[in-house]
């Protein structure tokens, strides 16, 4: 824009030269209205830098020259508003268009009554004007060019950075469910192998225990046996808390949401401090299958909310999506969902009552909203 306010100052000096030329530096009120259009057309043709706008003025510098002659040496202005205006018609009737309005300006020129020196001086300004119009535009349209190809540099860029990311955090994942899944196999080889023999020589104490007669050896026997049983109930512990870890919620939540259409925009949200048990895992990533099961067949909406947040006495299991439903609020429970509910709700409202809990379905025309609540301290 710069160089655009620039070329215009240059185009209104020199026409405002022509015109104290016209009046012999005595200008008068025709004179100084001359000026003020070249002026204001100059500047109307920056603000709107439209093609029939341009061709307007061109056509009206044309028929005004024949009524005042001082008119005429605004042709330059108009000229570099024909060549510096934004194309809005066919490339071959805009080259036309803008060749005629330059054409009829040039002849009203020639055919005005004013001396030839000014004629000359304005056919020369216009020409000035074509010239700092076509270079302006020139130098416009390669900044815009570079600045396309910097865009998408730095959009190239930027996708590139995402795909590292999301290629570590695949790498990551799949070194964490290897580590998952070695843990779940030791905990099983233990359970299978170990606990096997142990639970064996378990049994031979015991009948050791039976058949011996001798006191000495029965203390001895008994207090093998009670290391065997201390050793037994570690082992079992450590297998159990080895098979809990193989379970991730959020690996877990992230493979079952996979399954939804790609029309889909998924989100997921956990917020999870402290260890949960195999059970209750098990249970909310059962639920969530359920939920993201009936979005997958029924939902007429494209985005989906799943949310594992840990409370200080529960945790909050919430599945949304934002398609259109009747509105209801249910209670999913054998009292309340009587006649209510297909296999998916049912299936919910059973996983969340094993592990103690209440689950509750919205809905309405902006959304379905499945929302679970677990007590942290759950009944045996």
């Amino acid at each position: 824009m710069t160089y655009r306010i620039v070329d215009r100052i240059v185009i209104w000096t020199g026409t405002a030269a022509s015109v104290f030329v016209l009046c012999g530096g005595h200008p008068g009120a025709a004179d100084i209205a001359v000026i003020l259009v070249s002026f204001i057309l100059g500047l109307a043709g920056e603000l709107k830098r439209n093609e029939l706008i341009a061709v307007l003025s061109a056509a009206a510098v044309f028929i005004s020259s024949f009524f005042i002659p001082g008119m005429a040496l605004v042709m330059p202005t108009a000229v570099y508003s024909l060549v510096i205006c934004s194309r809005k018609l066919a490339q071959s009737v805009s080259i036309a268009l803008r060749c005629a309005a330059g054409g009829a300006m040039a002849l009203a020129v020639v055919l005005t009554d004013i001396s030839l020196t000014l004629k000359m001086m304005t056919l020369l300004i216009s020409a000035l004007a074509f010239y700092l119009a076509f270079k302006t535009g020139r130098h416009e349209r390669a900044e815009e060019d570079l600045r396309a190809k910097y865009d998408d540099a730095r959009w190239d860029s930027l996708n590139a950075q995402k795909l590292r990311e999301e290629t570590m955090k695949n790498a990551d994942n799949e070194v964490y469910m290897a580590r998952l899944k070695e843990r779940n196999r030791i905990a099983r080889e233990i359970h299978d192998n170990v606990g096997h023999m142990i639970t064996r020589v378990i049994v031979q104490l015991q009948a050791l225990k039976i058949i011996n007669k001798d006191p000495g050896v029965g203390e001895q026997l008994e207090s093998v046996s009670q290391t065997l049983d201390l050793a037994m109930t570690s082992m079992r512990k450590s297998v159990h808390e080895l098979h809990d870890e193989s379970i991730d919620l959020s690996i877990g939540i992230n493979d079952i949401t996979s399954t939804l259409p790609g029309r889909f925009e998924v989100t997921v949200n956990t917020v999870i401090d402290s260890p949960a048990d195999n059970a209750l895992k098990s249970n909310i990533l059962g639920i969530i299958k359920e939920a993201v099961t009936n979005i997958s067949k029924h939902s007429s909406g494209d985005k989906v909310l799943i949310e594992v947040v840990e409370n200080i006495s529960f945790w909050r299991v919430k599945i949304f999506d934002n398609g259109s439903n009747p509105v209801r609020d249910l209670e999913l429970s054998a009292s309340e969902m009587a006649g209510e509910g297909g296999i998916g709700l049912n299936n919910i409202a059973s996983r969340a009552g094993a592990v103690g809990g209440r689950a509750r379905v919205l809905s309405d025309k902006d959304g379905f909203t499945v929302m679970v609540t677990i007590p942290k301290e759950r009944k045996a």
